[in-house]
């Protein structure tokens, strides 16, 4: 199709010529009849040839520009389109090619099937390593070198047509970006794999930092940022949250007979029975030495009880496991738990450490909960031990530990929280500003917190008390101040927990203040926890009524309490209907 076109218009541009040259023969004609001479003939003759040769050779010549045009614009348009889809389609794998063109292995006939180019078509000798160009390596690239020129692959490809010499180069660059690719790509997986080590390291190096070795629990400082979390979470969705603290009864006598290697044994024992009972949802850590912790989620004390109790028993078989006498391996537990216990994480575990207290206290080898303090019989040395477990406790858990000492003593909580109300309204008449009042109601609860060194026998005592229990009681003052004396967020409470037991008669204690020696607020709590006292069956005397216990006090005022404070605290009582919820408490 095209070679006729191209014949038509050359015989077009042939006639056009020709007619061109007949005009300069009659030209000539005339020139010659002019002036004479013998060439008229052969001017006829030679001008129309010439000028049709020269008319056709320039349409040819014309023909192949347009179509050399024609084939440099679809060369381009298919060059687009192969490098379009090489860089956004990321295959290298593309090629320019006449299929006219053999390839390498075709066209030299080779059969080394070890050859990279072997068996494929458009690979051309130039692009392999090792075959006939001999080029400089580049990983399994050859540069094309002159010696390129005198191949008969290269010849066929590159002297056939101009374009193909572009196609070939192109064919040249897309197989040098293929192995680009590849060895990026190669790279990239080795970089992967390496990186998939040094991760698989990281995560066993941060797991050896966050576990004990001996037990393969978390180790303390874990546990502190995980029960932080745990708490937060709890309190966002209004959950509860319980820790039991467990320590072992008699570990130094293991260590002291047995030595440190079967203590080793025997605290590795424990952990595995541990982490086979906390289920998917708890965590288990070593606290420290012979403590270990347990964080329950979304569980009660009353189930953490039950849990602690089941590994109390199965603890127990450790000895055995060991070969340990028995009664050489035994726990104690101690539990709370939020929001009854405490409200932060730092007072969940001071909580859980002042249960375990009570625990050894009970006579170990049992369970025990924060908020119960029945039968808990604490020492002279214990006051220290637990003022250090309180140390930077919150309200919360003093509160919690001041309710349990109330319910060891048979306070009620609605006659609390009423008395609470009434120490609020009492201080507004004194002209208290409101963080005074807060302080003064919170005084209400926690002026007998001391009663936790009081044996629970004797405060549940219906008896009349001995001198010698009688004095046993009288301390709980003192007991309450050392508590509680370095807590800086109750300070100003201290001498209202000191000196509510002194008298207006000056015949009180602890230090027999007298009138107005006495400070305010211990004069409030002390009307108020005589009033709550004789509600209550105590070991003196039955409950009064609320009316009775109200007349009582009238007839303390100026000696027993001052009479301008009685006076308002039955004038508040009445007013806010406190007396009607006593007697409905």
């Amino acid at each position: 199709m095209k070679t006729s076109v191209t014949r038509t218009r050359a015989f077009k541009y042939g006639i056009a010529g020709a007619a061109t040259g007949l005009v300069y023969a009659i030209f000539a004609f005339v020139v010659e009849e002019r002036f004479g001479s013998d060439y008229e003939v052969m001017h006829i003759v030679l001008a129309p040839i010439l000028a049709g040769i020269v008319a056709y050779v320039v349409g040819r010549e014309e023909d192949r520009i347009h179509q050399q045009s024609r084939m440099l614009s679809d060369a381009k348009k298919k060059f687009s389109a192969l490098t379009h889809d090489a860089i956004t389609q990321r295959d290298w794998n593309v090629s320019f090619h006449d299929p006219a063109i053999p390839t390498c292995w075709k066209a030299k006939n080779c059969t080394a099937e070890d050859c990279p180019s072997f068996g494929k078509e458009h690979m051309r000798c130039w692009l392999v390593a090792g075959t006939y160009c001999r080029g400089e390596v580049q990983g399994r690239f050859a540069q094309k070198l002159g010696d390129c020129a005198k191949c008969e692959v290269y010849k066929a490809s590159i002297e056939r047509d101009p374009i193909n010499e572009i196609g070939e180069n192109f064919n040249s660059l897309m197989w040098a970006l293929r192995e680009k690719e590849d060895m990026l790509s190669e790279t990239n997986d080795e970089l992967q794999k390496q990186y998939g080590e040094l991760e698989l390291m990281h995560k066993q190096a941060r797991e050896m930092a966050d576990t004990d070795m001996l037990t393969g629990l978390k180790n303390h400082g874990h546990f502190q940022q995980h029960l932080k979390w745990e708490v937060e979470r709890a309190q966002r969705y209004g959950r509860p949250l319980t820790l039991i603290m467990l320590d072992l009864d008699y570990f130094k006598a293991v260590n002291d007979q047995f030595g440190h290697q079967k203590g080793d044994e025997v605290l590795q024992w424990i952990g595995k029975i541990i982490r086979q009972e906390v289920n998917s949802n708890g965590y288990a850590a070593r606290y420290g030495g012979e403590e270990f912790v347990l964080v329950l989620p979304d569980s009660t004390a009353q189930t953490a009880m039950v849990v602690a109790d089941k590994l109390r028993l199965k603890v127990k078989t450790v000895e055995a496991e060991t070969g340990l006498p028995s009664g050489f391996v035994a726990c104690s537990f101690g539990v709370a738990d939020l929001p009854h216990c405490a409200s932060d994480a730092d007072s969940l575990i001071s909580a859980a450490d002042s249960a375990l207290l009570f625990a050894k206290r009970k006579g170990r080898n049992r369970v025990s909960y924060f908020c119960d303090l029945a039968d808990t019989e604490l020492r002279e040395g214990d006051f220290d031990r637990l003022h250090s477990r309180l140390e930077g406790a919150s309200l919360q858990t003093i509160r919690a530990l001041a309710e349990a000492v109330d319910a060891s003593d048979a306070y009620s909580q609605a006659n609390t929280s009423s008395m609470a109300k009434v120490a609020i309204a009492i201080a507004e008449r004194l002209g208290m500003d409101q963080e005074q009042a807060d302080a003064l109601a919170l005084a209400t609860r926690l002026h007998d917190i001391g009663k936790v060194g009081v044996p629970g026998s004797i405060l549940r005592k219906k008896e009349k008390l001995s001198q010698e229990e009688l004095a046993i009681v009288q301390q709980h003052p003192e007991i309450g101040q050392r508590l509680l004396k370095e807590m800086e967020q109750i300070q100003e409470l201290i001498q209202a927990i000191l000196y509510h037991h002194e008298r207006w008669d000056g015949n009180g204690y602890p230090e027999r203040l007298k009138g107005q020696e006495i400070p305010v607020m211990a004069r409030v709590v002390g009307i108020i926890d005589s009033y709550r006292a004789m509600l209550c069956d105590r070991p003196y005397s039955k409950a009064l009524s609320p009316a009775h216990a109200l007349e009582e006090l009238r007839k303390g005022a100026g000696t027993q309490f001052d009479p301008q404070l009685v006076g308002l605290f039955i004038e508040v009582t009445r007013e806010t209907g406190e007396l009607e919820l006593s007697q409905a408490g």
